[in-house]
């Protein structure tokens, strides 16, 4: 019986060792990964960010606590989603809407002032996208919603169809 738990215990501590190799070399690859990058860093200095191993701690001999369990350390890492799923939306100031609007240019026979109010899936974008005054707004909101009900302007979009993937159950066959 003895034979047996020395032996678990052996592979134990070999998949520690083999587990913690495997860490560090994940930490070595992000690392490397995160320093080829351009130097694109605003006022970054490499000494504030801190490393993903710590290099004092590199002696070889395996780190146990009182009760003799390995202790590693995590870094969280940010990671994108899917892009394939989330569109692309263009970064950075977007420019302004209205700013050669006067007032008196808004009609509801305006389609071509008024669907630049519109966003891709054809609901009218808020005054903080659009950055215009609440007088002028409302009264594109007005028109807009003028032009929809004589039909010179669609609802929705036509070209937009959003579909969503869902699990099949054994309902649904």
């Amino acid at each position: 019986m003895k034979e047996i738990q020395g032996e678990a215990e052996e592979v134990v501590a070999d998949a520690a060792e083999t587990a913690a190799e495997a860490v560090t070399a994940v930490a070595d690859a992000v690392e490397a990964a995160v320093t080829s990058d351009d130097d694109d860093d605003e006022g970054y200095d490499d000494a504030d960010v801190p490393s993903a191993v710590d290099e004092d701690d590199d002696d070889g001999e395996d780190d146990e606590d009182d009760d003799g369990e390995d202790v590693f350390e995590y870094e969280e890492v940010a990671v994108d989603g899917p892009t394939i799923y989330a569109p692309q939306e263009v970064r950075g100031r977007a420019r302004r809407i209205g700013n050669d609007i006067r007032i008196e240019d808004i009609n509801y026979k305006n389609v071509a002032l008024l669907t630049r109010f519109l966003d891709a899936r054809g609901r009218i974008l808020s005054r903080r996208k659009t950055r215009v005054s609440a007088k002028v707004q409302r009264q594109v909101a007005r028109e807009i919603k003028r032009a929809r009900h004589l039909a010179l302007l669609p609802y929705t979009a036509e070209h937009i169809r959003v579909t969503r993937k869902t699990r099949r159950t054994s309902r649904q066959r």
